[in-house]
């Protein structure tokens, strides 16, 4: 009787762990998410320096953020997204706004593409 009490016990802790890993999962990927549209939104507004900077701060924070991920989600779509997050900086530009929109909106799908990985089955 005890055995099954502690396969109870055992189950409900890995559902906790399972439900723990899939909310820290949504919550990093939301973050990332909404920096890189606060970035955006500044080069909206024809602050290219400040967007360049946010950008920036966006990518360092994703790195950051992916060590933990990386016991979590797939690592190869973590470093898609570390990359593609490190050339957006670059982009923050005039010149280059059609681009910058472009690789915002694919880093924004990369991030769902990873939140998903985790998350897609639950």
């Amino acid at each position: 009787m005890k055995r099954n009490w502690y396969a109870a016990l055992l189950l409900l802790a890995l559902g906790a762990l399972l439900f723990g890993c899939g909310k820290f999962t949504k919550d990093s990927t939301d973050e990332m998410k909404q920096n890189v549209r606060a970035a955006y939104a500044c080069t909206l507004r024809l602050d290219y320096t400040t967007a360049a900077q946010q950008y920036r701060v966006a990518a360092e924070q994703a790195r950051q953020s992916s060590a933990l991920l990386g016991l979590i989600v797939r690592r190869n779509l973590l470093d898609r997204v570390n990359e593609s997050m490190a050339t957006l900086p670059s982009y923050a530009t005039p010149d280059n706004q059609a681009d910058l929109s472009v690789e915002t909106a694919r880093v924004c799908a990369q991030i769902d593409q990873m939140a998903q990985s985790f998350l897609g089955w639950l």
